[in-house]
């Protein structure tokens, strides 16, 4: 038995290890669940990192982990993702959180109580362990114990919606509604230093760190990606895999996915071939220096900002780290100066020129042909 004097010597340990258990966040799932949902496990590798707007940062993580874009209307844009609904009681684990006024949830609706977050863990009662972007108004990833969304609604007048995106990541291929037995892919033959181009039938192809399903998600190949074979084929999970290098990374993709990038000689054959030059009258006039033919002008490419909300930033340099020289609203038109060739934080820059005749570099995916 403690006596009372020593029991009195620790109490302020115990105390301060209650407290730490409380406020500790794990970042493991919830009793019950297994693993992180590929939601939940993208946005809790960006914690500490840079997020954007939380609207944003859910938009990159939902489309990072299951290749499904959300659409930027703060309720129908989660449907058009193919979103259903759940209940409080029944959020889980990659779940979203939505805060927002029922009667006004378009791209460009701006109010207090606005928020997004993602399901770490449901602790009951309506409150959540959750991860979102821009809490503390840094537009840093950060956890968020405790979370009560419909204290923040009630508060501001608002409604709380939860979604869950269907089929655990199957808006991404290489697995799909259930891997199949044969590769549908493995009649075509790879070999190391051969071109290929990602061609999926819908969403992006999953590019892993190692050739089986079990391996991590290094990035999510549009359709029309192209690399070089440097690895494989390997046979696992009832695919074959091939390493890829791409502008965007390296990694394993499934080669039913692929397809052999055009040749230059197959390229030329596409061509018609050029027409036999009809002989020139013998009577024909010599041809003298004549002035050269006029050069047609050439329009400048133009773009517009996307209906992103919020607004987007016009950096001095292509990067996160440039300077923030102008904040554009959905809509605005630039002149394009330089195409998307540098590519820098996860993103692919711009140069662009604005109505004021400023120029600067900004994050192609949020910029549209005008």
């Amino acid at each position: 038995m403690i006596g009372f004097p020593v029991l009195k010597r620790f109490l302020p340990v115990f105390a301060l290890a209650i407290l730490a258990a409380l406020l500790v966040l794990p970042s493991a799932a919830s009793a019950g669940e297994d693993a992180n949902s590929p939601i939940a496990a993208a946005a809790l590798s960006r914690v500490g990192t840079y997020g954007g707007q939380c609207w944003t940062f859910m938009q990159e993580v939902v489309q990072e982990a299951t290749g499904r874009r959300v659409g930027n209307d703060y309720r129908q844009g989660f449907f058009d993702a193919g979103a259903i609904e759940v209940s409080a009681e029944e959020a889980r684990n990659g779940d979203i959180i939505q805060t927002a006024s029922d009667a006004d949830t378009s791209p460009w609706a701006s109010y207090s109580g606005l928020h997004t977050g993602i399901v770490l863990k449901n602790l009951g009662g309506g409150r959540f362990d959750i991860v979102d972007s821009n809490q503390n108004w840094d537009e840093m990833v950060n956890l968020r114990p405790n979370y009560d969304p419909y204290a923040n609604a009630a508060r501001y007048g608002l409604q709380v919606h939860i979604y869950r995106i269907p089929g655990n990541g199957s808006g991404a291929v290489d697995a799909g509604a259930g891997s199949p037995s044969v590769d549908a892919g493995a009649s075509a033959t790879w070999s190391i230093g051969e071109q290929a181009v990602v061609a999926t039938d819908f969403g992006c192809l999953n590019m892993r760190t190692g050739a089986k399903l079990g391996a991590s998600v290094v990035k999510c190949l549009a359709n029309g990606t192209t690399g070089t074979i440097v690895d494989g084929p390997v046979s696992a999970d009832g695919y074959s895999w091939v390493k890829i290098e791409t502008a965007q990374g390296t990694g394993w993709v499934a080669t039913r996915y692929l397809t052999k990038a055009p040749t230059a000689h197959a390229a030329a054959a596409d061509l018609p071939s050029a027409p036999e030059a009809s002989p020139a009258p013998e009577n024909a006039p010599v041809p003298t220096d004549s002035a050269p033919a006029p050069v047609a002008d050439v329009p400048e490419k133009t773009a517009r900002t996307d209906n992103s909300p919020g607004c987007l930033r016009v950096r001095d340099s292509a990067g996160l780290g440039g300077a923030v020289l102008a904040c554009l609203s959905a809509g605005t038109a630039v002149t394009v100066l330089d195409g998307g060739g540098v590519s820098a934080d996860g993103y692919t820059w711009t140069r662009v020129r604005l109505e004021s005749g400023a120029e600067g570099w900004v994050a192609s995916r949020y910029l549209v042909s005008s």
